[in-house]
């Protein structure tokens, strides 16, 4: 076994140990003793196990050159694989399309009218084959609207432009054709079979990626109608269309927006996709995350590494403890630090009470706000210092997930699509590694959002916006979301912390 996989641990299915067994990680907490300097680096969520021990390997001699040692926690997601693999087919099937433009032309109308149109009467809609025309200029790289600017106020949907929307759209013959095709394909399929399941292996219709739970609304309301109209104008259908035209305008009103047609993506995304784009591969990983610090009957990996660390840190040897994250790997770090902080309160815990991590490290964090703000908050009593390395605005919408289709990074799709809110359903989130959430002060008012922003403010190296050429220790070149555990850069800052 190389030297590198002995420094790894396997976490699989709640975060139980895969192939790295409890004398593994005795092993290696042992090898521990008397060591000056541990980092424990957690990988980003896009990766397979593979690539994880990979990284692992690629990653060991840059620890150790810098006189550190370090403990890898490897675990799988398929995240990326889903992603690459559905988004594509998502965003060019025929509904998805009529969507995209019914959507578009209608917020278009509100959020970028004409001069004059709003103050002269109602909601004026451009025509569709100006829509048309603007959604074109995908096939040739270009992004539909960025060139139009939008208005400092942006008005509400109201309630009689609800109105005629509804009306419109219940007589539009395309979207009633979108429809009948989504509940044919369904009412043709044998009981028992499907074209296509979604990753929890939840029905799907031939004709469409929606998600299997729309799919079964859309053929219930055709098979309660009683005759053949209820599979050519669909109520349900047209309700969810302007709900998400109303999402749309909303997000531009209170600035969370991520510009027009991205958004518009997005929000379709989120009312008729979201179990097929990822959003349950991205909720099971964290909550993988938090499982592995989890008392449970199995073994548990992070609880059980701590175990033994807090009992090795108990016997004197106090080694200055580093902490690293890339992408989801920060939210791993998040729901460490709630461990450390439990343990720490606990009398019965070996931890000691005074044990405290030297450095926390974010590379291009993928986890929310509101999860790494609580952290932050234990700054004082866990740990002495925090950085974070993440690109600028500027950087971050170059580095596009899926060009032409979805001109914006993974940070922005995870804020846009995948994160959901309290009560489970998929909602807007700001992110912790996108600057735009810094930036923007206006959105995203809640106490998290202000407090980590007071946070990072009150110290000018706790951010590092790639690509910067900064002092020792404050450098990135790091243009693309996956290349922060990889720059040179970023791995002399790295190196250059730990030496400190």
């Amino acid at each position: 076994m190389r030297s590198s996989r002995r420094r790894c641990i396997h976490s699989g299915t709640s975060g139980r140990l895969a192939s790295t067994s409890t004398d593994d990680v005795d092993a290696l907490v042992a090898s521990l003793k008397d060591r000056p300097r541990v980092v424990l680096h957690f990988h980003g969520g896009l990766i397979d196990d593979q690539l994880g021990f990979a990284t692992a390997e690629r990653l060991t001699p840059v620890y150790e050159e810098a006189g550190a040692e370090p403990v890898f926690f490897v675990w799988s997601s398929g995240l990326l694989e889903t992603l690459m693999g559905n988004l594509p087919r998502i965003i060019e099937e025929s509904v998805f399309q009529t969507l995209l433009h019914r959507v578009t032309r209608y917020a278009v109308g509100v959020v970028l009218p004409q001069p004059g149109q709003r103050t002269a009467g109602p909601l004026s809609a451009p025509p569709a084959k100006a829509v048309a025309a603007e959604l074109a200029l995908l096939r040739t790289g270009q992004e539909p609207y960025a060139r139009r600017p939008v208005p400092a106020d942006v008005p509400p949907l109201g309630d009689s432009e609800r109105v005629r929307i509804t009306a419109e759209l219940s007589a539009d013959s395309e979207l009633a054709d979108r429809n009948r095709e989504i509940v044919g394909s369904v009412l043709r399929s044998a009981p028992g079979t499907t074209a296509a399941r979604d990753i929890d292996g939840g029905r799907a219709a031939v004709a469409t990626l929606m998600s299997p739970d729309t799919v079964a609304e859309l053929a219930a309301e055709a098979a309660g109608g009683g005759n053949r109209r209820a599979l050519v104008t669909s109520a349900l259908l047209v309700r969810r269309t302007v709900r998400v035209i109303a999402a749309v305008v909303s997000r531009f009103r209170h600035r969370t927006d991520h510009g027009l047609y991205p958004t518009v993506v997005e929000e379709i995304l989120r009312e008729f996709y979201v179990a097929n784009v990822g959003a349950a591969i991205w909720d099971a990983m964290k909550r993988q995350t938090a499982d592995t610090f989890a008392e449970a009957a199995e073994v548990r990996a992070g609880r059980y590494f701590l175990d033994r660390f807090g009992a090795l840190l108990a016997s004197g040897t106090r080694p200055r403890v580093s902490v690293v994250g890339h992408s989801a790997g920060a939210v791993l770090i998040g729901n460490l630090l709630t461990e450390l902080a439990r343990r720490r309160a606990d009398a019965d815990d070996p931890l000691p009470a005074d044990f405290r991590v030297r450095d926390v490290v974010l590379l291009a964090p993928a986890c929310t706000v509101s999860h790494l703000a609580p952290a932050v908050r234990l700054q004082g009593e866990l740990f002495d210092r925090l950085r974070m390395f993440t690109m600028t605005d500027e950087a971050e919408r170059a580095d596009q997930l899926l060009p032409p289709l979805y001109p914006r990074s993974l940070l922005y799709f995870v804020s846009g699509v995948l994160e959901r809110g309290p009560a489970g359903h998929s909602a807007l989130a700001p992110i912790a590694g996108m600057q735009r959430w810094y930036t923007n002060d206006g959105a995203f008012g809640e106490q998290d959002s202000a407090d980590l922003r007071a946070f990072l403010g009150a110290d000018a190296q706790r951010t590092v916006w790639s690509p910067v050429d900064g002092e020792p220790g404050l450098s990135s070149g790091a243009r693309s979301h996956a290349a922060f555990d990889n720059d040179p850069e970023v791995l002399a800052s790295l190196a250059r912390m730990l030496a400190d």
